[in-house]
């Protein structure tokens, strides 16, 4: 799963924590200190990254590590 290292490496380009720090049920506002700003400059970094464009209501919704990565994979198959 080389897009799950790329994804918790963008993650933690946005948090105080190290790749091997993050956890799937970790909360990207509460755990790990996003705001508005930067959840939606993450959510640019992941489209870029992964060259998919996601849905804003979808995107809004995710509030967890593992929900992201569920979307991502669902996304990249």
């Amino acid at each position: 799963m080389e897009y799950k290292e790329q994804f918790l490496e963008i993650v933690s380009n946005y948090c105080d924590k190290s790749v091997g720090e993050l956890t799937e049920d970790m909360r990207f506002r509460e755990d790990l200190g996003f705001n508005s700003l930067s959840f939606m400059t993450f959510l640019g970094d992941l489209e870029d990254t992964f060259d998919i464009e996601l849905d804003e209501d979808q995107a809004l919704n995710i509030t967890t590590i593992g929900e992201a990565l569920e979307l991502l994979e669902s996304m990249t198959e």
